[in-house]
């Protein structure tokens, strides 16, 4: 599978789009739609999409079939364990029950991305200002 079909399958799995990718990674939309294509990954964004997504670099790179490592597996089999109550009431929903918890879920990362936008809005904000102050106090 090439790179760019990596991502996006990554991408996708998780039902995020290019701009809550862009969020996570600290970059922007254009950048994440321009790997997708291209497969061109800076090597910080590589390593940050490798953490996000709990996979190697070699298969996000398209060099591997195997997404985790060992030490990915156990991380991965850890956290199972630890949600594996939810899964279990999950099971437990009726479909419709099923649909209206992921649609919640969908909301709520929503909301997390945008407040992680806002503070960057805000962050960007701060440093100009700093900045300015700088400038005038010389």
């Amino acid at each position: 599978m090439a790179i760019q079909n990596r991502i996006r399958e990554l991408r996708k799995n998780l039902s995020m789009s290019q701009v809550g990718l862009s969020l996570v990674l600290g970059t922007t939309q254009q950048a994440v739609s321009r790997m997708e294509k291209s497969g061109d990954i800076p090597t910080d964004l590589l390593i940050k999409m490798s953490g996000f997504f709990n996979a190697t670099t070699d298969y996000i790179l398209g060099i591997s079939d195997y997404k985790r490592d060992l030490s990915g597996q156990l991380r991965m089999n850890h956290e199972m364990d630890m949600y594996y109550n939810i899964v279990l009431r999950y099971q437990q929903l009726s479909e419709v029950n099923r649909r209206t918890l992921l649609a919640m879920l969908d909301r709520l990362e929503q909301a997390q991305y945008e407040d992680v936008a806002s503070y960057r809005k805000v962050d960007v904000i701060q440093k100009g200002d700093d900045k300015n102050a700088e400038d005038s106090s010389v």
